[in-house]
């Protein structure tokens, strides 16, 4: 099936609308609070590393001292944040509709599985970055030196990863509308499903992220550019830019997820329970 980019735009935001009451719920608890938090918590020690970012061994030392306080958050902050792709996605699902409980707690049992992906993600592109750099690098490097072998390696890894994300962008609605539970099997079927429509699903992502980096861009400026010249640098002004920041981050995770809902729903065809339906 090739896919229609401008059809899965129009009804991931058709979906977004109806049901945006409980979806800015969710958001508001699983995207904006983790950033709140972060600011909150972690203001101060940010500000003392950018201060001393001329000494490299102060750097080191502030961080070594908050290690604990950086793993928290930056592991806790994924986890929570995938909880909640998970549940938007769940609430979004065609298969059922469920609450906002059952929708989480379908999340908390797909959340092994997304993290087995990731896993298996970071091995692979460990692998790959190192046969390129055994083989590519060392052809190329004979060849026409380091310097050219390092940026040709570089560039090939990019463009793998970029392909590579563009295969496995449906993973998060194979795990929870398909109800796949074994990582690899979630991978092979994102891989599957997006099959001849690569480049369409490449630059359709690549148009969001322009778009996202536009408005995030103009409703910061707008936002906190004025409140900025009435509160001057400090605690307070930071706090306003977290919620700010947070509150689009919060937004736009929830229509991305609503947007790769609708690709899989269109790739992958109508679930049999929603094929049923029709028939009643």
């Amino acid at each position: 099936m090739k896919f229609d980019s401008n059809r899965a735009w129009l009804e991931a935001m058709a979906a977004v609308r109806a049901n945006r009451q409980v979806l800015l719920a969710v958001a508001g608890v699983f995207f904006l609070l983790p950033t709140l938090l972060s600011t909150v918590f972690l203001t101060d020690v940010q500000a003392q590393i950018f201060e001393a970012m001329n000494s490299p061994e102060t750097v080191e030392s502030i961080f070594s001292a908050n290690l604990g306080l950086f793993l928290v958050f930056g592991i806790g902050g994924m986890l929570v944040q995938s909880v909640g792709y998970l549940t938007v996605m769940a609430l979004l699902s065609d298969r059922v509709r469920p609450t906002v409980g059952e929708a989480i707690s379908a999340a908390l049992r797909a959340l092994p599985t997304l993290i087995g992906v990731v896993l298996l993600t970071m091995a692979g592109t460990f692998l790959a970055s190192l046969i390129l750099a055994l083989l590519l690098g060392g052809i190329v490097g004979l060849i026409l030196g380091k310097g050219a072998a390092s940026a040709l390696v570089a560039i090939t890894l990019l463009a793998a990863l970029v392909y590579a994300a563009a295969k496995l962008s449906l993973v998060i609605p194979v795990v929870v509308n398909e109800g796949i539970g074994n990582p690899l099997a979630a991978m092979v079927r994102s891989w599957q499903l997006t099959r001849h429509n690569s480049l369409r699903l490449f630059g359709f992502f690549v148009l969001l992220m322009i778009a996202y980096l536009a408005v995030a861009f103009t409703a910061t400026v707008a936002l906190v550019g004025p409140v900025a010249l009435i509160l001057g640098e400090g605690r307070a002004l930071t706090l306003y830019t977290g919620v700010i920041s947070g509150a689009i981050s919060a937004i736009t995770s929830v229509v991305l997820v609503a947007v790769l809902a609708y690709t899989h729903r269109q790739l992958a065809g109508p679930s049999p329970d929603a094929i049923a339906e029709t028939f009643e």
